[in-house]
C-alpha cells in the first residue's frame, strides 16, 4: 500500500502547482523542428466476390518543420521517412513505402486547415483520395483555458485538393503527468468523418464510401507547446465498389478497416 502511495505522489504535486485552468496551445516558431516516430497497424476484412481477410505494419520517422507563422496559425512542412526492415504486409497493401513530404496549412490550435502540396505537388490539382489519411493523429485543443475533466468539441472543413472533408471532434482533458521536467496534459478524444477513398484490392483498385470513427488519447507538452505522444484507433466501414480491370463488370461489396496508429517525440 505504502509503495503505491508513493507512486501517486508526484501527480498530486503536479496537480497541486498548477492553477485552476490551464491553456494548451502549440508554439508555432519559424524553423522549428520536432522529431517523431509513428507506427501504423491496420487490419481489413471484405466480401467483394469472396471473403478476405489482410493486414500490414509500417513504420516512419516524421520531421515537422514550422515553415511560416502568422495570426492565422502556420506553415508545416512534413517528411515521412520509411523503416522499409520493419515493414510488413499480409494480404493489404501498405500506403507505400516510399519516402513522402507533404505541407500543412495549421490553425492555432493545430487543426489541420488545408493540405498545401504533396511531395512537390500541388494539393489542388490531386484526388482526394490520395490526402485523406493526411494529417490525421493530432487531438484537437481547445480554444481557451480548461480545466480537469473539461471537454470541448470542434466541428471543421478541410480542404483536400479539390474537395472538403467534414470532421467532427470531441476532447476531455483526463489529467495530468510530470515527464523528464515537463509538465504534461493527458487528452482522450474522439472523432467521425464522411469519407471517400480509392484504393487497392486483390480483387482490383476499389472506391469506397462510408464513415470513419476513431478514438484515441494523447499527452501534451503544456509549456513547451507541443505534441509528446498520441496513439488513436480508426474504424472504417465503407461500401465498395471494385473495378478489376477493363471490359469487366464492377463487383460491389463491403469493406472494414481498422487502423491503429502512435506516435511518439523522439527529438
Amino acid at each position: 500500500m505504502f509503495r503505491k502511495a508513493l507512486l501517486f505522489l508526484p501527480m498530486l504535486f503536479l496537480v497541486a502547482c498548477l492553477p485552476d485552468t490551464v491553456e494548451l496551445s502549440y508554439r508555432f516558431e519559424e524553423g522549428a523542428t520536432q522529431m517523431y516516430r509513428m507506427t501504423a497497424h491496420a487490419e481489413a476484412s471484405w466480401d467483394v466476390a469472396g471473403r478476405g481477410h489482410g493486414s500490414y505494419d509500417v513504420s516512419f520517422e516524421v520531421n515537422e518543420t514550422v515553415q511560416s507563422v502568422d495570426e492565422d496559425g502556420a506553415v508545416v512542412v512534413v517528411k515521412m521517412i520509411p523503416d522499409t526492415e520493419e515493414a510488413k504486409e499480409s494480404g493489404l497493401p501498405s500506403p507505400g513505402l516510399e519516402q513522402r513530404t507533404f505541407s500543412l496549412r495549421l490553425g492555432p490550435n493545430g487543426e489541420v486547415l488545408e493540405v498545401l502540396q504533396l511531395d512537390g505537388i500541388r494539393a489542388s490539382v490531386l484526388d482526394h483520395d490520395e490526402l485523406a489519411f493526411i494529417g490525421t493523429y493530432r487531438p484537437p485543443l481547445p480554444e481557451g483555458k480548461v480545466r480537469l475533466q473539461d471537454e470541448w468539441s470542434d466541428e471543421r472543413e478541410v480542404l483536400l485538393g479539390s474537395a472538403l472533408q467534414q470532421i467532427e471532434r470531441t476532447a476531455t482533458l483526463s489529467g495530468f503527468r510530470a515527464d523528464g521536467g515537463s509538465d504534461l496534459a493527458l487528452i482522450r478524444f474522439t472523432g467521425r468523418s464522411p469519407l471517400e477513398w480509392i484504393t487497392s484490392l486483390p480483387q482490383g483498385d476499389a472506391q469506397l464510401t462510408g464513415e470513419a470513427s476513431t478514438r484515441g488519447r494523447a499527452s501534451f507538452d503544456i509549456d513547451g507547446g507541443s505534441l509528446d505522444e498520441a496513439s488513436s484507433t480508426t474504424t472504417g466501414r465503407f461500401d465498395v465498389r471494385v473495378l478489376p480491370g477493363e471490359g469487366a463488370a464492377p463487383i460491389a461489396g463491403t469493406l472494414r478497416l481498422d487502423l491503429e496508429l502512435r506516435v511518439t517525440r523522439v527529438g
